[in-house]
């Protein structure tokens, strides 16, 4: 089961990371919330996906299938609420720290770290230049800021201990972490796009999608993959 914890992030340090390391702009709009699930569709560059996170009896379990590019933007005229963000991986030890810069609803920075479980999660010190934890702050998932944005947010604390620490990291000079190593493959760093925000046309008119049926198709997928 994956853990995130996601933190606070200055943005004079999220603009430094972008600068140095590049990024992929990625949009989400997501549906209507529903109790046991949450669905939204994702694109980034020249991809679209459309995701489905249920809860279950074993925790979080995450879907995703990949969908025309003309259905995304389709789906995304339809969506309740949207979120358009720049992402960096960087790297921190052996796994990748998602840094996101937010542009809508508005300008927020959080850096997040993905764990395989509870107690690796637990055992992980954040770096001097992670900001508060807002792992517990419903308000500040992806789907509550597309849904109900975010009235109030105060950036994070900016130092000269942060400033070197971060410094560090992107030497690969970093303190070491008490925890088992867990190897993972480098994701790849694409640049920023800034011609996704069109909508995609097909014959005059937006493509018509039916959501119930890319759920279908998603779920047949991902049984013929198993």
């Amino acid at each position: 089961m994956t853990i995130r914890r996601r933190f606070l992030l200055a943005s004079s340090l999220a603009r430094l990371i972008q600068r140095e390391r590049g990024g992929l702009r990625q949009i989400e709009g997501f549906f209507p919330e529903q109790r046991d699930r949450t669905s939204w569709v994702r694109l980034e560059e020249n991809r679209g996906l459309l995701i489905l996170r249920t809860m279950g009896p074993h925790g979080e379990t995450e879907e995703q299938t990949e969908v025309p590019v003309g259905h995304a933007h389709a789906l995304l005229d339809v969506c309740a609420g949207e979120v358009d963000y720049t992402r960096t991986m960087l790297r921190i030890g052996d796994r990748d720290a998602l840094i996101d810069q937010f542009n809508r609803p508005r300008d927020l920075h959080f850096v997040t770290v993905e764990f395989d479980g509870e107690s690796e999660g637990r055992e992980f010190h954040p770096l001097a230049w992670f900001g508060p934890e807002i792992t517990t702050e419903a308000r500040y998932s992806n789907q509550a800021i597309a849904l109900r944005g975010v009235e109030q947010y105060q950036d994070a604390p900016l130092s000269d201990e942060a400033l070197n620490s971060l410094l560090d990291t992107l030497e690969n000079r970093l303190p070491v972490q008490p925890r088992v190593p867990v190897k993972r493959p480098a994701a790849k760093q694409r640049a920023v796009n800034k011609a996704l925000a069109g909508s995609a046309q097909e014959g005059g008119r937006a493509a018509q999608v039916n959501l119930d049926d890319i759920e279908a198709a998603m779920m047949a997928e991902m049984e013929r993959t198993l």
